[in-house]
Order: structure tokens, then sequence, then C-alpha cells
């Protein structure tokens, strides 16, 4: 219909109205799902206690403020705005940036591959608590003496994983029993993306919430432990000399980067569902905080069972590591001594469980949005059908976790593609809106959809702070990668004798990676960043627009989108680059011959 001043007014296609949250909430609880997972339990307590205790909270909240937040506010606007996946909201940008959105799906996809791996280790945990007793309390089902030297770390590397001396030794094979959890955990997943975000924002009502349930339950059960106060003493008391040591604010970078998933492209799709119409900036500030505040709480919990740990068993908190080592031996002996041992087990294993579904099927949901909607992967099929086509690929390449050297394979996965990648990716955003798109364009698209200008101090961080922090973050890690060999901990078990003459008991080595591994995991890496040179800037960019990308900015129509589906596919391929010099008004209104071709209705960029 013609709408005044002669602009043409869309109506909603019935797929666009089919599409979308069931309610803000239902968004917002799907956004904090995905950010608020494993790591928030396992890896932050273990960083807040290394790094200075309370010491670690200034460096923390700094690169909150002025990293993460500025980074989730630019992926939720962009989708909000461009009203499309990671693929087609950064092509519209710029067609150089196609590569940008195809790295998130490529990252996405080897998050989601190990991801769920996990669940299903917790899985087996979340089983044998509905038992009487716990199995990992006690060494009944083996009469190897290394066992009562440490129960729970034997169990985990003995009975869950079956695990190999070598990544080089699969050991007896695929395990059924955990090839079993990871069928179920895919089960799962799958029921809760199936339908796209209607399905994803009715299992986020209970997947997140729940974990708040039972972290109640754990925090006041821990605190009333016997041992607690040791435990929170040593995770709170402020080491501020340790602030003078680089490696503290890169990992306080590296958390508050990875524990919001900004480069994942999730945030992109999330948001591409919302009304246009719609307060991102209070949106990006609620899921930031809810998720800052939460890594607190657990910390909390954790540590306060960690003092009850050490209390029983006088076993150094200093000696507690993160991750599995944490999860699955540390947390599950303290576990075991506690009065109604298999309750607080399930209980704890559960809210694991709830928060690692709730990311793992948020990463698959933002996946399946480029997949579907934006590379139209599966043509006109129906989405239920295409996620379980997607579900059960990625379940065949998970088998490779399921043999003695499973867990071992599973940190390639975690420690190549879900790194460095991701800050490439970051970094091109922040370019992307700061320079390309243009940060006074983007006050403008955040003007149009809120009503209100972008805060002026998201503006600076956006344009130049983060993507320093970033940058300095990268290097970091390059150097990193290059000095030192990455390595792995590999189960040994121990030696009886070392019993027998009461010297102290290793189960595990540390082992360099072979010249394979590090090769598959070069190989996972360059998968992720090509895209963004061969499909970017080799195919679309040149060096004149890169030189004007700092000089003006293209030229834009700011107001409400239209989806890419109306966009002829030759159109977004051969869009031409018009710049033009920055001038003090923000909206600018895009002039391009492509977007005036006969049968091509006008979009507003």
């Amino acid at each position: 219909m013609e709408a005044e001043g002669g602009k043409v007014e869309k109506k909603a296609t019935k797929k666009e109205a089919e599409e979308g949250w069931g309610s803000k909430t239902e968004f917002l609880l799907a956004c904090i799902g995905m950010a608020v997972g494993l790591g928030n339990v396992w890896r932050f307590p273990y960083l807040l206690h290394k790094n200075g205790g309370g010491a670690f909270l200034i460096p923390y909240v700094i690169m909150l403020l002025f990293e993460g937040l500025p980074m989730l506010y630019v992926e939720m606007a962009v989708g909000q705005y461009f009203r499309g996946g990671s693929v087609v909201s950064w092509q519209k940008i710029h067609p150089s940036l196609k590569g940008v959105g195809l790295c998130c799906v490529v990252i996405s996809s080897f998050l989601c591959i190990y991801y769920v791996m996990v669940i299903a280790w917790i899985l087996h945990y979340l089983w044998v608590s509905l038992r009487g007793s716990l199995p990992y309390a006690g060494c009944s089902y083996t009469n190897d003496v290394c066992c009562e030297e440490d129960k729970t770390l034997y169990y985990w590397y003995a009975v869950v994983l079956k695990a190999s001396p070598s990544i080089d030794d699969v050991g007896d094979g695929p395990s059924l029993e955990l090839l079993i959890y990871l069928i179920v955990a895919w089960i799962f997943t799958y029921l809760c993306v199936f339908q796209g975000v209607k399905s994803t924002g009715k299992a986020a009502s209970f997947t997140v919430t729940f974990p708040y349930i039972c972290l109640l339950v754990l925090l006041v059960r821990g605190v009333t432990l016997p041992g607690a106060g040791l435990g929170l003493k040593t995770l709170f008391t402020p080491q501020f000399e340790r602030l003078a040591d680089p490696r503290v604010w890169i990992d306080a970078a590296t958390q508050i980067f990875f524990s919001l998933g900004l480069g994942l492209g999730v945030s992109v799709a999330f948001a591409s569902f919302m009304p246009y119409k719609n307060n991102i900036t209070r949106d990006a500030m609620v899921v930031g905080g809810i998720n800052s505040m939460t890594s607190v709480l657990a910390g909390i919990c954790i540590y306060s069972i960690l003092g009850f740990r050490s209390h029983s068993t006088d076993v150094s908190i200093d000696d507690v590591g993160y991750g599995t080592g944490l999860t699955f031996v540390a947390i599950t002996e303290a576990v075991s001594r506690m009065s109604a041992s298999s309750f607080f087990s399930f209980v704890f294993f559960f809210m694991l469980f709830n928060l690692g579904i709730s990311s793992q099927f948020g990463v698959l949901a933002g996946l399946m949005t480029p997949l579907y909607n934006d590379l139209k992967l599966f043509g006109e099929a129906r989405k239920e059908l295409c996620v379980g086509v997607v579900a059960v690929f990625f379940l065949l390449i998970g088998i490779v976790f399921t043999p003695g050297n499973g867990e071992y394979i599973l940190q390639l996965f975690n420690n190549f593609p879900v790194t460095m990648p991701l800050l490439v990716v970051s970094i091109a955003e922040a370019i992307a809106v700061g320079w390309i798109f243009g940060i006074n364009n983007f006050d403008a698209a955040v003007r149009d959809m809120t009503g209100a200008p972008c805060p002026r101090y998201f503006k600076i961080c956006i344009k130049y702070v983060s993507p320093a922090l970033m940058i300095v973050l990268l290097v970091s890690l390059l150097v990193n990668s290059i000095l030192y060999t990455e390595t792995y901990g590999a189960f040994v078990n121990c030696n009886p004798n070392d019993i027998a003459t009461n010297k102290t008991v290793t189960y595990t080595v540390v082992r360099e990676l072979p010249v394979w591994a590090q090769t598959v995991g070069g190989i996972m890496v360059l998968a992720c960043v090509l895209p963004v040179v061969v499909l970017g800037v080799w195919k679309h960019l040149t060096w004149e627009e890169i030189v004007q990308a700092f000089h003006g900015r293209r030229q834009y129509t700011i107001g409400e989108t239209t989806r890419d589906s109306e966009i002829p596919k030759e159109t977004m391929e051969n869009m031409k680059v018009n710049y033009m010099v920055e001038t003090e008004k923000a909206e600018i209104y895009h002039n391009d011959a492509a977007y005036s071709n006969e049968g091509v209705d006008e979009i507003g960029m």
C-alpha cells in the first residue's frame, strides 16, 4: 500500500507473521540462556580465585563495560535493525562482510558439535544421582588400589571417560554408554529448536529460570557447610598486587568475551526476530548484567562447597583447577560428603544440565537462522526436517568424542576454533559498525528503533576502545600460541608403589599435542577465518573502498528494513558501494542504482 511521502509500505508476509518470539520475556530468557552457561560455573570462580580474589573484579568490570556490553549491544542492534541472521545482516552493511557471517556459521558449528558432549557427561552424573548411593563416593565397582586415593578423579577418568593414556590411543573404541547419553542430549536439543524461536522461547522459560532455583538451593546449603567461610575468604580476599600482571587483564577480557557468546552470531539471529520498535539498548544491558551477576553468585556457591571439601579432606583449595577438574572431580567429592548427597548431587547436575542445554540449543537456533533463512541451504523444506538433518550430522561427527581419547580430542575443538576466530569476527564487527556503516548511521538506526540515541560511551567504545582491546587480546593469544606448544593432560592412572611408599600420587601427565593434532587444530582455525578473507576482502573489497571507509561512509537509508528473503540474490551480490564525505546529518539516504532497479522495492538500510 502507498504511505505518506510516496514510500511503499510492505505488509508482513505469512512467514514473517509466523516467526518471532512469543514475548519479550522469551527473547530475554533465550539470550540469557545462551550467555549464562557452564563457563559461569566452572571457569569464572577459578579465575576469580587465581587472579587476585576480589581484586580481579576490577579488571572484570572494566572489560565488561568497555568490551563485553558494547559488542553485545552491536550484535543485538544489527540483528534487530537489519532483520536477518549473521550472514544477511552483515552483508547488508557491505557485501564484503558476508564472510563475517559465514565465519559465525562455521564457528557455531564447531561449538555445537563438541559442547553437547559435555552435556552427555552431565547426563551420566545426573543418572547415577538417582541411585540410593553415589558410585563415585566409593570403590565397590573396582579392585584397583588407585581408586582409594582419589575416588572421584578415578571414577571420572576410568569409568565415565574410559580414558586412554594418549590422544593417539582410542582405547576400546567408542563407548556405548557415552554414545547413548550423546543421543539423548541431541534429542533434548532438537526438541528445543525444531520449531524455531517459538520452541526455543518456550524451552528457555524453564531451562533458564530453573537453574537459578537450583543455584539458590546449593547456595543456601553451601554457605552453611563447615569450612564455607574458608572457601569464601579464599575467593574474595583481594590481592591488589596481582593487577600489575597483564595476564590477569587478559583473563578478564577473555572471560567476558567468551561468556557472552560474542562472535557466534547468536545474538544477531535472536534479535532479528524482535519487533523493529524495541529498546535493544536496555535488552543488552539486562543480558550482560545478569550474566556477570550469575558468575559471581556461582563463585560464592562453588567456593563455599570447596571450602567444605578442604575442611573435610585437608586438600588445599589452591589445588583445584577449572572445567572438568572442578565439576566432575572436586565438586563431586564435596557433594559425596554431604548428608543427603544423592539429592544435592542431582540438584547440582540438573542445574548444570539446564545451563548447558540452554546454551547448546541457543547456539543451534542461532546457527539455523543463517542456514535456513539467509543461505537458503535447505530450499523450501520444513524447518523441523532441516534441524533434524543438522542434528544427526553433528551427532555423527560427535562420535569421535566417545572413545578413550575423546576428551583429548574435545579439547582440540575447545582450544582452536572457538578462541582466536571469535576475536577475528568481533574485531571485524566493530570495524563494520564503527567505520564502514558509520557510527552516526548506527546512532540514527538506534534512534529510529528505540526513540533514543545510542549512548555516547557506547559510540566511543564501538569505534575505538572495543576494537583496540580485542586487537591486544588477539595479539597476546597469537604470541602465546607461537611461544608455547599446546598440551593436554593424559590419564595414566597412579603408580601403586607411590601409594605404598607414601609418595605423591599422580594420575595424569602433561603431554604435548602431536603434529597431526596441531595440524587439525590449525585447519579448524583456518576454516573459521578464511571466509572473512576469501569471500570478503578478496572478492568484494578494494583498496579504494578501504581508504574511503576511513574518510567517509557508505550511503544508507535509515529506517525499517525488510527481510532479505524479499531481496533478489543478484541484487545483494552486485551491490555497488557509494561513499560520501561525513556530514553532520545522521540520516543519509541511499541513492545506489542497484536499489532502484525496476521491480525491486526500496530497501531501508
